[in-house]
């Protein structure tokens, strides 16, 4: 295995065991729909048991939610694995931390069917996990790593054409 494929399982590694770390604590130690207080004036810790996607969509469709689960990772696996991706460290990082959160929240799908979700914004209408974060920051992250490569690439095109051109 190439030496950056490390960094894609490091990441998904990562934010699956900190995803499970903290929703067993959230589970232990909150009561489902009781408000605590959390990080300063930013953050509170509320349970909440998600049955569906971001914001509840789609929810009381567990098969499907799993169904769709199993499909973007083995997608992203299937990416990952297929290309040479080897020398694009943000694009590995960033599917691995999406990886990561989509089997936190497949993990609880299957044993639970919901997602236990915890932190809730001060003056927001949504609760998350740490999985959730993994996945958005996963996105931005291997976007970003994809812009890069595309830059990369067109810097070499025109390198060659230069070559070709003297």
């Amino acid at each position: 295995m190439r030496k950056n494929y490390a960094l894609f399982w490091l990441a998904a590694s990562l934010i699956f065991a900190l995803d499970r770390v903290t929703k067993v604590w959230a589970e232990s130690t909150l009561s489902l729909g009781e408000s605590v207080p959390g990080i300063r004036d930013w953050y509170e810790w509320t349970l909440y048991h998600n049955t569906g996607a971001a914001g509840g969509v789609l929810s009381g469709h567990v098969e499907m939610l799993i169904f769709i689960s199993v499909i973007a990772i083995a997608g992203i696996l299937w990416f990952v694995h297929r290309g040479d991706h080897d020398a694009n460290i943000w694009l590995l990082t960033g599917l691995g931390l999406m990886i990561g959160g989509a089997l936190g929240n497949l993990f609880d799908r299957v044993c639970y069917h919901y997602v236990i979700d915890f932190i809730d914004p001060v003056s927001e209408d949504y609760i998350y996990n740490i999985a959730d974060k993994g996945i958005r920051w996963g996105l931005y992250i291997g976007l970003f790593g994809l812009w890069r490569s595309r830059r990369r690439y067109v810097k070499e095109e025109q390198q060659n054409e230069q070559k070709v051109v003297s």
